[in-house]
């Protein structure tokens, strides 16, 4: 509940003392931190998905090509007995 406070007729304050632009202030301030840290987070996942997109586009293109030769670096050494 909001009350007037006696002493400044223009500002209100909040029952745990607050004055109501405090209580804004502070509401904006979290939510300019949740916008920072969904913007990193969306960072992230452009990142991931940049990364998943070269993945798939090489792999689509080895299957195009089944008997292209590849690198030895790509190539797994076979199994020892």
């Amino acid at each position: 509940m909001i009350k007037k406070d006696t002493n400044h007729q223009d500002s209100a304050i909040c029952e745990d003392g607050h004055s109501a632009v405090e209580e804004l202030e502070e509401k904006i301030a979290w939510l300019e931190a949740q916008l920072d840290a969904q913007g990193a987070e969306l960072k992230n996942l452009q990142d991931s998905l940049l990364k998943m997109q070269r993945a798939f586009r090489m792999l689509a293109s080895r299957m195009e090509d089944p008997y292209a030769t590849r690198s030895e670096s790509d190539e797994v050494p076979p199994p020892h007995y």
